[in-house]
């Protein structure tokens, strides 16, 4: 019976049974699972999170008390601690002052979140690093003189300072003891710490999710809290504070706003502060949401792929042949818009590109043959139709160069002889591509009837490399290029226009510059102009080539650069069109 079952309907069972049921059971199983261990693991990073914490505050804390230490041992700050006033311009005491604040200015730039350091001698001197504090600190003072020489650590307090707003610190504070008589204070020192730096010194994990770390000192006012507002302030759960304060234990549940919490302490060694992590249990928990969400998504897609799965048989293989067909047809009737949509690199996807490829070729087969030659063809028909008939043209041209020359009017008859190669170089007896050699000859003769015409506000300059003298390009395509130099670009120009031309080969292209120190493209008037004239030469090149041609417009200080690119082509690559017969022309 099974197999007189339509596909469908086989494919359905199976889903089912095979893909859906199981799912379903072992889904449920693994979800439970993973609750369970979501909830243990958090606990566990955050006992790691507190004692990585705890660790890296009791680093700084001993960092900071050996500071002071050393400053009971060190030559230069016992000369600090000693010295009466009359000691203090004595060079021994500058000295020890410059080893000082080598000594401060190496610890300020290791630790960031040294906010200012103070010391006093038991004369009066005095010496501040860092920010200067204008609050009175009297108290600590008083309760580091009870503590004989040993640290005190305060809690957190505000300070005001001198041109800085008022910010929240933590300090150490400690009576400097003369080494060789111990109980004889020469002096004190306070290092005081930036409170949101360091604890951002301290907290490496913030990204933590579900917990936050801080610490309180043992009347509960906090010392260190990534919301620096609670610093130095009573913390505000009731619970916690007397926890801390009284209770043995070193875990607890707290329960607040239908949150529950599980909070976990560590006195830190040699201070009154005490480390707390707090893990948001109902946020753990609210993490898994996304594994159920994930798992009903789940469920959800694979019905949907089932579904799908039934239909994309058509839509992936039957469509895209009926489609490749109908383009197929379209092509036949003539219309080479036709394209196919591929989707893929299989079979199906890899004839389609071919199929694609080939309307391209075929298509730039015909705008390369036969419209090149049509608008070649209509060019000259227009040409020769607003002229009289060329060999009557060269031939009167050479008579009246030849008198000119009989009557010794030697420079007209050099312009008459220019003109003449000119027009020749125009028609070409019908010919589209010339060599870049023969294009420079014509340009050289444009320019030079130029130059007659302007005299000395014009001059002009002509490079090619000689490999390239044989390089096929289009006639008459630097022409324009020139004419709109000298029509738009010298027009007013206050200054001799000087025209630059040169062509040389860059790898597999030809580059032809044409530059000028004309007015460039700065003025409207002159940009629009000069915009008409690159936008018709790009059609060429582009009928020409299609995209192996390019014309680019450079940056330049003082009058325009037009850079062509067009692709290396020789004799043996000469284009269907140019094999018609004609007669080369040199100067």
């Amino acid at each position: 019976m099974f197999r007189n079952w339509k596909l469908t309907r086989k494919f359905v069972t199976v889903f089912l049974l095979l893909i859906t049921l199981p799912t379903l059971v072992f889904g449920g199983f693994i979800y439970y699972q993973t609750s369970n261990t979501f909830k243990q693991q958090a606990v566990i990073n955050a006992l790691e999170r507190l004692e990585k914490n705890e660790d890296n505050l009791t680093s700084i804390i001993h960092s900071i008390e050996n500071m002071s230490s050393y400053m009971i041992h060190d030559e230069n700050f016992r000369t600090f601690f000693r010295a009466s006033e009359q000691e203090t311009f004595q060079p021994e005491y500058k000295q020890a002052m410059a080893g000082i604040n080598g000594y401060f200015t190496f610890q300020l730039m290791s630790y960031s979140f040294i906010d200012s350091i103070y010391l006093e001698s038991k004369d009066g001197n005095r010496l501040e690093i860092g920010s200067r504090i204008r609050s009175s600190e009297q108290l600590l003072d008083e309760a580091a003189k009870l503590r004989k020489g040993a640290p005190h650590w305060s809690g957190t307090y505000r300070v005001k300072r001198e041109w800085e707003r008022p910010n929240k610190i933590i300090s150490l504070t400690r009576v400097i003891n003369d080494i060789n008589h111990i109980s004889e204070a020469i002096g004190m020192v306070r290092i005081r710490l930036d409170q949101s730096k360091l604890y951002h010194s301290i907290e490496k994990d913030a990204s933590f999710q579900g917990g936050s770390y801080f610490v309180v000192n043992k009347t509960g006012d906090v010392v260190l809290h990534p919301d620096s507002s609670l610093a130095g302030n009573p913390f505000p759960e009731a619970e916690i504070v007397d926890w801390v304060a009284n209770s043995p234990q070193k875990t607890m549940k707290y329960h607040t706003n239908q949150t529950e919490y599980l909070v976990v302490k560590k006195p830190i060694e040699g201070t009154y502060w005490v480390s707390i992590e707090m893990v948001n249990q109902g946020e753990v928990v609210k993490n898994l949401d996304h594994v159920r969400q994930l798992f009903a998504g789940m469920v959800v897609l694979l019905i949907l792929l089932g579904t799908v799965a039934l239909i994309g048989f058509y839509s992936s293989f039957i469509k895209r042949i009926v489609e490749l067909t109908e383009q197929t047809r379209q092509l036949e009737k003539g219309d080479f818009s036709a394209n196919v949509q591929v989707t893929s690199q299989d079979e199906i996807g890899k004839l389609g590109m071919r199929f694609n490829q080939m309307v391209v070729t075929i298509q730039a087969y015909i705008n390369r043959e036969y419209k090149l030659k049509i608008k070649q063809r209509e060019s000259e028909l227009k040409a020769l139709q607003s002229q009289i008939d060329p060999h009557f043209l060269y031939n009167t041209l050479d008579m009246i160069r030849w008198t000119a020359r009989l009557e010794n009017a030697m420079e007209t008859g050099q312009l008459i002889e220019r003109l003449s190669k000119i027009f020749r170089m125009n028609l070409n007896m019908g010919k589209m591509w010339v060599k870049l050699d023969e294009e420079f000859v014509y340009i050289q003769n444009y320019l030079e009837l130029q130059k007659s015409r302007l005299g000395n506000r014009l001059n002009y300059q002509l490079f090619y490399d000689d490999q390239i003298k044989d390089v096929l390009i289009m006639k008459q395509l630097l022409q324009p290029l020139v004419e709109n130099s000298i029509l738009h670009g010298f027009n007013n120009l206050p200054r001799q226009g000087i025209i630059t031309i040169r062509a040389y080969q860059a790898e597999e292209e030809v580059w032809m510059d044409v530059i000028d120190n004309g007015w460039g493209f700065l003025d409207e008037r002159v940009k629009k102009r000069k915009g008409y004239a690159l936008k018709n030469l790009r059609e060429r090149l582009a009928t020409a080539f299609g995209e192996d041609a390019l014309l680019e417009r450079l940056p330049f200080e003082q009058g325009a650069w037009i850079r062509l690119k067009i692709p290396l082509k020789k004799n043996n690559h000469l284009q269907p069109n140019s094999n018609d017969s004609g007669e080369r022309h040199d100067l």
